[in-house]
């Protein structure tokens, strides 16, 4: 009879423990505004893996990250470089290692801040585009 009320108790303490972290999520949201005059490609590389964003021109792209889930595979703030292209001829790419690079926090605006969650965007402008290079075939 001890060992079931032991068991019983062990496993309610196991279900509560659960439950702390869900209430407790964090979420950071990152939003990528198109300010450029063409549309964008951009291919976020992590570990080897490439994935393709989409933004045209005066749209934004978002991701939203859970932080306490720890994925962070098609994210584009954790990539180890992400290339842009602007309107499939002319590109730039961004590493993780770069100082103004889209994988620095202090590099974002900070748009909103709650308890759990902070909101962050990063704007792509007509100078950014400017200082690109052209393609000749290598846009993909």
């Amino acid at each position: 009879m001890k060992n079931i009320i032991f068991s019983l108790f062990t496993l309610f303490l196991a279900a509560s423990c659960g439950r702390e972290i869900i209430e407790y999520r964090t979420i950071n949201t990152y939003s990528y505004i198109n300010e450029s005059s063409a549309d964008m490609d951009l291919y976020s590389y992590r570990q080897g893996q490439k994935t393709k964003h989409e933004i045209g021109k005066g749209n934004t792209y978002s991701q939203e990250l859970d932080l306490n889930s720890g994925s962070v595979e098609n994210v584009i703030f954790y990539a180890d470089s992400v290339k842009i292209v602007y309107g499939q001829n002319r590109f730039k790419v961004w590493k993780a290692t770069d100082n103004n690079s889209l994988m620095r926090e202090e590099n974002y605006q900070k748009t909103a801040e709650k308890e759990n969650d902070q909101e962050l965007q990063f704007i792509f402008t007509t100078q950014d585009a400017a200082q690109t290079l052209p393609c000749n075939g290598n846009c993909n």
